[in-house]
């Protein structure tokens, strides 16, 4: 089927620890072709010479005006979970007896629900259910763990709406990765029923940066400089140890957690981060699927308005989702 992304294990051994990524040498959109260097330029560039993480503020703010509008059919509506602040995106039809609970990304310091409206409308559209995104609290103003009890405090709210945890699925992407999987270790260690199933886009698991793939892929990063990296300590979690599970899921007990699929692009700097949690998930006896992508940036599905790839990996984070949500009526 020419122009869809087809999925096969690298080798036998990275079947085993379920790694997959695409093999069919499908051709760079035309699309991806001219992205990649504009926004190596607008942003890796402008992260060269400041490269503090706070600098993804007006990054991701100057990012809205290119989005484009969503279909008259999609509703966004400001709400809360508890007293913590939602953006619930619904498609005509949802069903409200299940929920898509979503962490945004920006490095914990950025980003908002509006910033992800591209995202968080196909993912109401194509599953069928409300996306609830999380307006959590950002460092430094609100260093850790401020966001992550945000994000607990309101997935405990959306139980006590009458939702069943099996009618659930967390997701997020970078910063937002991070607290899916944060959530899920707080969610287990407080004895909270667990959701059915974890997305995780372009995951930051290991705060100390020790993945080969953050040095080896510094220079193919299209986005990010390691120097920016280093800066997320003092700004977020400035008075923490990085090896905290709840900082760094990767040193966490991980036995028990939901099945989990993960995205991520194989020049990323985070590109271990994914792989080292999947391997570790799954030798804890997890379903976990991971597809690694070639030529894409970090979290290239916010681009789903201007780049096929995006709208494919949708594709495949929506069908995982139905999946999981199917699975766990019949369960």
């Amino acid at each position: 089927m020419p122009g869809h992304l087809f999925l096969h294990p690298l080798t036998p051994q990275a079947h085993t620890d379920c790694i997959i990524t695409n093999q069919q040498g499908d051709p760079m959109s035309i699309q991806l072709y001219l992205l990649k260097p504009l926004l190596r330029f607008q942003i890796k560039r402008r992260l060269k010479k400041n490269p503090d993480v706070l600098e993804l503020r007006p990054i991701m703010e100057e990012s809205i005006k290119f989005q484009k509008k969503p279909p008259t059919d999609i509703q966004f509506e400001q709400s809360s979970l508890g007293d913590i602040p939602v953006e619930r995106v619904t498609a005509a039809g949802a069903d409200e007896n299940r929920a898509f609970f979503y962490l945004h990304g920006g490095g914990w310091v950025a980003g908002s629900p509006l910033i992800y409206r591209s995202l968080t409308w196909r993912f109401a559209k194509q599953v069928g259910i409300p996306v609830y995104v999380v307006d959590y609290r950002l460092a430094p103003e609100h260093p850790y763990p401020a966001g992550l009890d945000d994000c607990v405090s309101a997935y405990r709210a959306l139980l006590d709406k009458g939702l069943d945890a099996s009618n659930i699925i967390v997701g997020g992407d970078s910063a937002g990765g991070n607290l899916t999987l944060a959530l899920a270790l707080r969610l287990k260690d407080e004895g909270l029923p667990l959701p059915a199933g974890l997305i995780c886009l372009s995951p930051a698991t290991d705060m100390t940066y020790a993945g080969a793939s953050a040095i080896l892929n510094a220079k193919a990063d299209v986005l990010f400089v390691p120097e920016m990296m280093e800066t997320v300590q003092q700004r977020y979690f400035p008075n923490d140890d990085p090896k905290l599970p709840y900082l760094s899921p990767l040193f966490g007990d991980v036995t028990g957690l939901p099945s989990t699929f993960f995205q991520v692009g194989s020049t990323e700097m985070l590109l271990d981060d994914s792989t080292r949690m999947a391997k570790k998930m799954k030798a804890a006896g997890i379903d976990v699927t991971i597809e690694i992508w070639p030529k894409v940036w970090h979290v290239w599905q916010m681009n789903a308005d201007q780049l096929p790839e995006a709208e494919k990996a949708i594709k495949a984070i929506t069908a995982f989702a139905r999946a999981r949500l199917n699975s766990s009526t019949k369960s």
